[in-house]
């Protein structure tokens, strides 16, 4: 069956579930990890010259999605990546980055998956880029290490020592000097803490883009109530 993946990304969901519907298991396998396809505007990182793009918004939003499709988009892109993924724990970077059941093993189609090695924290692309998990909660793990790029998840439930969450997004900064244009994509659900403010208040410079969003604009994928 031939489609046109830009005809298709216009349809509405219902037209898009019908459509996929009616493919053999090989193509189904392969429209649905098409994230254009399904993906909101607002899921999708903005144009610009930006620096972070900060994805603000309610639970069931999409936000975990949104940063792991990044992610993979920038390992797919360039073999040379060298991507840090930092949440608040260890055990959250893995279980809801990396093993989540919108985190990057899952964006991936089966038999492209990246190698998660849990034991060194890292993330091994076919291609040879690699991302490597950090806790917010040890900010000097990001002191030396360099990166290309970051996913940083759930910021606003970093330490809530004001200190010692901006120690790690500062050391994290000055790590971020690999590549010819470093960027970080922020996942968080809207707080009143400094580093979430310090950030919105960057908006106005450009320096930082934010999509703002609530958990009714994913109603199409929430189970009914």
């Amino acid at each position: 069956m031939t489609i046109r993946l830009d005809w298709l990304a216009e349809q509405p969901n219902d037209t898009k579930r019908k459509v996929v519907g009616a493919l053999n298991q090989r193509e189904k396998n392969a429209f649905l990890f098409q994230w254009g396809l399904f993906a909101r505007p607002e899921q999708l990182p903005p144009d610009g010259d930006w620096r972070v793009w900060m994805v603000m918004a309610g639970r069931g939003f999409g936000k975990t999605r949104a940063g792991a499709e990044w992610v993979r988009m920038i390992a797919e892109n360039h073999s040379d990546a060298r991507i840090a993924l930092v949440s608040a724990s260890l055990i959250e970077a893995r279980a809801v980055m990396v093993e989540g059941e919108s985190g990057l093993l899952a964006v991936f189609p089966p038999k492209e998956r990246p190698v998660f090695e849990p034991s060194l924290r890292r993330i091994r692309f076919a291609n040879g880029a690699q991302a490597t998990l950090y806790s917010a909660a040890e900010p000097e793990s990001l002191r030396g290490p360099q990166h290309s790029h970051a996913w940083c998840d759930e910021i606003g439930k970093w330490p809530l020592s004001h200190e010692r969450a901006t120690r790690c997004w500062d050391n994290l900064l000055m790590g971020l000097r690999l590549g010819q244009d470093p960027r970080i994509t922020v996942t968080t659900t809207p707080r009143a803490v400094p580093l979430v403010q310090r950030l919105v208040r960057q908006e106005a410079s450009g320096e930082v883009a934010i999509a703002r969003g609530a958990t009714e604009q994913n109603r199409d994928n929430l189970p009914a109530r």
